[in-house]
């Protein structure tokens, strides 16, 4: 088939294709054992294909396909630069993550091993001990969690809460020891369960 002069030139917008035509009639055309060729002719283009009236035994290999052409290697190395980039952007967020609520949970759970009275402590102290008295049996330091509802109120009354337990799954967690003193004496002591 060949063709005369083109019109006037369309747009490149205008034609839409995937500038794959030629290649896949000359792929089927040689599946069938035919050969196909196109090219300009004259003034216009021409396409040729021949095809055999009966198919062939075996079907022709196809024609081997060119590998792309390697990258040069400034532009190798830039690829392996940006993935090591791309990499560290999405891991090292990610392990600073890990590391800052690691540090986090030690030093929460640090704190609250620091502020458990030992039940065997809280069963020796007696109402009206004197705070001094007291305060070697107690731990290091109080406990964040304070249940304040109940808690006496009054001139020179002060109250203090510690953990009955550090560990996270023991049904005590949340529970606290509540010692309340007046005047520097051990005016009451609970164990709160909220």
């Amino acid at each position: 088939m060949a063709n005369g002069p083109a019109p006037a030139p369309a747009r490149a917008e205008d034609v839409p294709g995937t500038g794959r035509g030629l290649i896949g009639l000359d792929e089927r055309v040689r599946l069938t054992g035919g050969t196909f060729a196109y090219g300009p002719y004259e003034d216009g283009f021409a396409v040729t294909a021949r095809i055999p009236h009966t198919p062939p035994a075996h079907r022709p290999p196809a024609a081997p396909r060119t590998a792309p052409p390697a990258l040069p290697p400034e532009h190798r190395h830039a690829r392996g630069r940006a993935r090591r980039a791309l990499a560290l952007a999405v891991v090292l967020p990610l392990v600073a993550w890990a590391v800052l609520s690691a540090a986090l949970m030690a030093w929460d759970i640090r704190s609250a091993r620091q502020s458990v009275l030992d039940p065997g402590d809280y069963a020796r102290l007696r109402v009206g001990q004197d705070r001094e008295t007291v305060r070697r049996l107690l731990p290091d330091r109080e406990t964040r969690q304070r249940p304040v509802a109940g808690e006496p109120r009054g001139e020179g009354i002060s109250c203090a809460y510690y953990a009955m337990t550090a560990d996270r799954f023991d049904d005590r967690s949340g529970d606290a020891y509540r010692l309340c003193f007046r005047d520097g004496r051990l005016m009451s002591k609970e164990a709160l369960t909220p």
